[in-house]
């Protein structure tokens, strides 16, 4: 039987090599620069659906009656002062 001795220094280079091109590999993947922001579902999105009672898409102040936290910010959250709290001007208030 011949003995076959695979040099040490040949793995490792051999191994570093093949590290070196993986790495090459998925450097390349192409990242689209322009994603859209997706709106993650909340418990505040659910809320503000809850509190809409007559579902046209703001708040007056009666229906925020049902949180007080949204009720007792609720001129600060209407930044516009038009005397409802748009689903936008909610989550604004929210980053802050």
């Amino acid at each position: 039987m011949k003995n076959k001795n695979i040099s040490l220094v040949k793995v490792t280079f051999a191994v570093i090599a093949m590290a070196l091109a993986s790495s090459l590999v998925s450097a390349q993947d192409v990242i689209p620069k322009n994603i859209p922001a997706i709106e993650a579902p909340t418990s505040k999105n659910i809320q503000f659906e809850q509190l809409d009672l007559d579902k046209n898409g703001s708040l007056s102040l009666v229906e925020t009656e049902g949180d007080k936290l949204i009720h007792d910010a609720f001129t600060k959250i209407d930044s516009n002062n038009d005397a409802t709290i748009s689903k936008i001007e909610l989550n604004e208030f929210i980053k802050q």
